[in-house]
């Protein structure tokens, strides 16, 4: 039954389409770890079984970024390399893999709105998700906006219950206030304006929930589901991720952006700096048990950690 049902999970999908493509671009890019793997009778779906994968696999990652022969590093992991000097090693791999993480995500904002071809999705998921250690998705319980990577306009401040006015809200109050509730209703939970209803409008997302196809058949199922659905965006080329929830609806199609963003999100992630010029990742949150915190995450910190432990190596 488990079985099954995992054979029809997109998500299991993607990633066997992803692992595939990985398999034919090692093979196709890296000749000379392919031959030796052949040559010992090993192979990639193998390194993991019967004790090989540590050895197997530390050897072939050296292969990959090196242009040692692949039995000449394994001598060198035989005779001792000591394991200060592998955890420095390490450090500095993680390091210039965070930094071509970044700038590959610098290069997809710069793409047409929309969505990543199937492999770069799943691998800028998978990146996001260990970068900022939490689940970070393009598609949640089947459910898909029109656009993962777009340009995002800056909202104003939200009524949160019916007598809320500008001068209640305690920063960014140039941004002014709009004239209405949000699409999804008042932040207030039984009527109290609590500090969870706080959060959500100082991190709020508008998106396009009125473009999706099924919207209008669906109306009833799907606006419970989106309300207040936690997502994050990125922005590369600062450095910053911003969790917030969605609490309006919006922009419309004729303003020529994707999303939108509380006066905070827009503020405190730099959406529109010189920089980032707007152009963000945004993606669902997968967090049932609401444990991420809203607010802006310095993707940065996590590189200078990176960058202490190279040091201390």
């Amino acid at each position: 039954m488990s079985a099954n049902k995992s054979s029809k999970s997109p998500k299991v999908n993607k990633l066997r389409q992803f692992y595939t493509g990985l398999k034919n671009r090692f093979h196709t890019t890296h000749h000379e770890a392919s031959k030796w793997l052949t040559e010992k009778g090993l192979d990639v779906d193998t390194l993991k079984s019967a004790g090989k994968g540590a050895i197997t696999a530390t050897t072939l990652a050296g292969a990959v970024i090196s242009s040692k022969p692949v039995d000449a590093q394994m001598m060198d992991k035989i005779l001792g390399i000591n394991s200060e000097k592998k955890d420095e090693i390490a450090a500095q791999i993680t390091l210039e893999e965070h930094d071509e993480i970044v700038n590959k995500m610098k290069s997809y904002v710069k793409n047409p709105p929309g969505h990543l071809e199937n492999e770069d999705e799943l691998y800028l998921e998978q990146q996001i998700s260990d970068m900022l250690g939490f689940e970070v998705t393009a598609e949640l319980d089947g459910h898909r906006l029109n656009h993962s990577i777009g340009i995002m306009g800056g909202e104003q401040h939200l009524m949160r219950f019916p007598t809320d006015t500008l001068n209640q809200h305690d920063a960014y109050q140039q941004a002014g206030i709009a004239p209405a509730r949000g699409a999804f209703g008042w932040f207030t939970e039984g009527g109290e304006l609590t500090q969870k209803a706080i959060q959500r409008e100082k991190y709020y997302f508008a998106v396009q929930t009125l473009y999706l196809s099924d919207w209008n058949q669906n109306y009833k199922d799907l606006k419970p589901w989106y309300k207040y659905r936690k997502m994050v965006a990125i922005n590369p080329a600062d450095g910053i991720a911003a969790v917030g929830v969605v609490g309006d609806a919006g922009p419309a199609q004729w303003v020529g952006k994707q999303f939108g963003g509380s006066p905070e999100i827009i503020r405190e992630g730099k959406i529109w700096s010189k920089e980032a010029k707007g152009r963000v990742i945004l993606m669902f949150v997968d967090d049932p048990e609401d444990l991420v915190p809203l607010g802006v995450i310095d993707i940065n910190d996590y590189k200078k950690q990176l960058a202490e432990g190279t040091k201390e190596a």
